[in-house]
């Protein structure tokens, strides 16, 4: 709907509830609906750029950030993504972010803080200082 092309999936699962085929969408500008909420659901928004420092904009304009992912083959531009993408948790090369051993957590309106991995038990603990000369 608004212009993008469904490049892939985008039909109802068979079966109770509400799910969704993975989709895929292109022909995206940053006026449309999609582009300034966070989607929880398989959908991958397919948004070319000319440069890398565009592509972070773009990725910085929205007022969430949970998770971000992306594909390169350049070790300078994974560099720039890992330092300037405002999001908890970016994903380089791979998809694999959800994993219990490593914390989970969004910053901007995606959330305050993180789950899981070490971080997440600190809240918990009394932490004690000594110190001693003999």
């Amino acid at each position: 709907r608004g212009g993008a092309t469904l490049s892939a999936g985008g039909k109802a699962v068979e079966g109770a509830g509400y799910f969704f085929e993975p989709t895929v969408l292109s022909g995206l500008t940053p006026q449309m609906r999609i582009m300034n909420e966070e989607p929880f659901g398989p959908v991958a928004l397919l948004v070319p750029f000319d440069t890398v420092e565009e592509a972070i904009a773009e990725s910085n304009r929205v007022p969430f950030g949970l998770a971000s992912y992306a594909f390169t083959t350049s070790m300078k531009t994974a560099q720039a993504l890992s330092t300037y993408i405002e999001a908890g948790m970016l994903s380089i090369n791979h998809q694999g972010i959800g994993l219990p051993e490593v914390p989970f957590g969004g910053i901007k309106d995606s959330g305050y803080g993180s789950e899981g991995g070490t971080e997440a038990i600190e809240a918990y603990l009394n932490t004690k200082l000594v110190t001693q000369y003999n």
